[in-house]
């Protein structure tokens, strides 16, 4: 009996892999996980479709020559070429990335909003110390996309995002130009578009400078989880999607259509549901628009972009709680900025100036710990570690607690549709996967914005025993500046007294004339009761502030009972986030249901009914977990801004002690 071929498998000389264990997809080929026949090490083989040497006759032997020989953490490693056995089909050998690729992370409802800021800095930092490798050896990529990105845990457990994909590459000397059209639409420059897409005949040449574009398009979509230019109908739209790209205005970084032949909604900032920090949305943002110019002119340089992600790799990040916005900046700084900088950075990120600032690190004032003139790469590490408070002085009763933003629902169309399905499903759980970071940051606010209270009650605590130990000094001071002054007083009254004993009957002599002068002058300060004034303002004013000091400790004893009798905010009790956690589990559960109905296209009956009760479903704990935040989370956030407000807005009037 003659056995069948098993064709679930396939291989090459040295290598094979299950059809079934696809790592990524393309127009020329396909790459699967496959491993080497003789040690079992796991490695990517790009299958091309057809039998012709496609991989061959793209890229000139001198070029495929030169992609083997590149090392570089963030460049993939291409091993070798080799023919499927069965089909001839070329096969190019490359190193495994476990993580899949950027777009496949992107596709993630987790991250439909966008990379969290740590990861999306290793992103920002890889991409571009792999682009600058490829431009070091005169090499343009002409395909930079997330799906050309791949993801490899190091040994570390730390992500290391690396370039893939050089079926378009091609080296390319300074001031070199090439005509060939290579790319995907929505990362292409518009140059190329309108002769890629539209099939205009613009007689154009393109230089290195493409990658720039492709570079700012895929920045943007792993800041925020979704494309910047988006006409209505995406690739359907191409008119419209070269309209936006070319007559945007410079420093215009997103621009949207929501409705057919609608408007298009132009932005120059990152949305508020990107999770990156104000601070480094100062310093991205530029570095977006600038990549994005249509006008290749004033498009950014190579040069730039490198500096500029080197120097945001290279700044000190220092944690500084708002307390008037309940927002938890994280600065990025010069490592050779000084205090006076800091305070620069604080006002530009938080609209407080300077003089209204005051900034604690646990109870103490920061400039008592930081001298001015140290350098912050010179700061104690547990300050650049820990979390700094935020206090304005002035303004006090003002009220701008920022909330988040929160999307709207999407909703299921009335009839059934596994595509459409698939897509409301995908929404749903991106937004349920948003609501459990607004949760998580929301219980972190209230315990950092109960702290800060804390720590200013500590502060004034220190200051007014700082004071109390300082008024019975001032008194006892006083009591004898008065004792002197009794004795100095009455020394000059006996002295007017003996001048009137000892006064000469001769009133001509010259004598007797100083003698009358002098009395006189003896006569005025005995007379003289300023100093008497002085010094009784001087008891009184002391008197005041012993009173005032009394009054304030008690307050501060009255305000440390009712924080600790009163609980506001999100108890432990209440398991918000283990509630959040369980709810965006049972979304992303069906979502992934739908994904593989959507796949199956039919539905048997049974599953058919399934179905229609997990879209129900899903829009029942998709308001739950909104909800949750809504009417439970932030609405203890507002009650302990609220009542810590209340708090902090009088203790801040210590600058305003009688002593002052």
């Amino acid at each position: 009996m003659s056995s069948v071929p098993d064709r679930t498998y396939s291989s090459c000389q040295n290598y094979t892999w299950s059809t079934t264990d696809i790592l990524g997809r393309g127009a020329t080929a396909v790459v699967f996980k496959a491993r080497n026949k003789t040690s079992g090490e796991v490695f990517a083989v790009k299958v091309f479709h057809d039998r012709v040497s496609t991989y061959h006759s793209s890229v000139p032997e001198r070029e495929l020559d030169l992609l083997r020989r590149m090392k570089h953490r963030n460049v993939i490693g291409i091993l070798g070429r080799e023919k499927e056995i069965g089909t001839g089909n070329d096969v190019i050998v490359m190193e495994y990335c476990s993580g899949g690729s950027l777009y496949s992370m992107l596709d993630k409802p987790k991250y439909a909003f966008g990379f969290p800021e740590e990861e999306f800095l290793i992103v920002l930092h890889d991409i571009s110390d792999g682009v600058a490798y490829l431009r070091k050896n005169q090499i343009i990529h002409r395909d930079i996309k997330p799906g050309n990105i791949m993801r490899k845990i190091d040994e570390n457990g730390r992500s290391v995002y690396m370039l893939t994909d050089f079926g378009a590459a091609r080296a390319l000397e300074e001031e070199e130009t090439f005509t060939s059209i290579y790319g995907t639409e929505e990362y292409l420059d518009p140059n190329m578009y309108e002769r890629a897409v539209l099939r205009r005949t613009t007689g154009n040449v393109y230089d290195a400078d493409v990658d720039l574009w492709s570079l700012g398009v895929t920045i943007y979509h792993v800041a925020t989880g979704s494309l910047p230019f988006q006409p209505y109908g995406g690739r359907s739209n191409a008119t419209t999607m070269h309209y936006i790209t070319t007559e945007k205005k410079s420093g215009v970084i997103s621009g949207k259509q929501r409705s057919e032949g609608g408007d298009i909604e132009w932005s120059t900032e990152l949305p508020r549901t990107c999770s990156l920090s104000a601070s480094l949305k100062s310093f991205v943002t530029p570095m977006i628009a600038g990549l994005l110019e249509s006008n290749q002119k004033i498009r950014w340089t190579f040069d730039k972009f490198f500096y500029s992600t080197n120097d945001i790799m290279n700044k000190i990040t220092v944690k500084v709680f708002d307390c008037s916005t309940g927002i938890n900046n994280k600065l990025y700084i010069d490592k050779t900025d000084r205090y006076a900088q800091f305070q620069e950075a604080v006002a530009k990120t938080t609209e407080i100036a300077a003089g209204e600032q005051l900034i604690l690190f646990h109870n103490r004032e920061l400039s008592e710990i930081i001298e001015g003139t140290i350098q912050m790469q010179n700061w104690p590490k547990n300050l650049i570690r820990g979390q700094v408070y935020l206090y304005q002085r002035e303004k006090l009763d003002q009220q701008r607690l920022v909330l988040p933003e929160i999307p709207p629902l999407p909703q299921f169309p009335s009839k059934v549709t596994l595509d459409r399905d698939c897509y409301v499903a995908h929404k749903m759980a991106a937004i349920s996967c948003l609501m459990e970071r607004y949760i998580a940051m929301c219980i972190i606010q209230q315990e950092i914005m109960l702290q800060s209270e804390n720590y200013l009650r500590d502060y004034i605590l220190r200051i007014t025993r700082k004071i109390n130990n300082c008024i019975p000094d001032m008194c006892k001071m006083l009591q004898e500046h008065k004792s002197r002054q009794n004795v100095f007083y009455d020394c000059y009254d006996s002295e007017l007294r003996m001048c009137v004993i000892l006064r000469k009957p001769n009133p001509t002599s010259t004598t007797e004339a100083e003698f009358l002068r002098l009395f006189d002058r003896l006569h005025e300060v005995v007379e003289d009761k300023n100093p008497w004034t002085v010094l009784n303002k001087a008891e009184s004013r002391s008197h005041e502030c012993k009173v005032y000091m009394e009054v304030l400790m008690q307050k501060i004893k009255e305000q440390e009972d009712e924080a600790i009798a009163v609980c506001v905010g999100c108890l432990e009790e209440d398991h918000c986030m283990q509630k959040a956690e369980y709810i965006n589990s049972k979304v992303c559960d069906i979502h992934l249901v739908f994904l593989r109905h959507k796949k199956q296209r039919i539905l048997p009956e049974e599953e058919s009914f399934g179905h229609e009760a997990d879209r129900a479903k899903l829009m029942d704990l998709c308001v739950q977990i909104v909800s949750l935040l809504q009417s439970h989370c932030l609405l203890n956030l507002t009650r302990v801004y609220n009542v810590v407000g209340k708090q902090i807005s009088w203790k801040r009037n210590v600058k305003n002690f009688p002593l002052s």
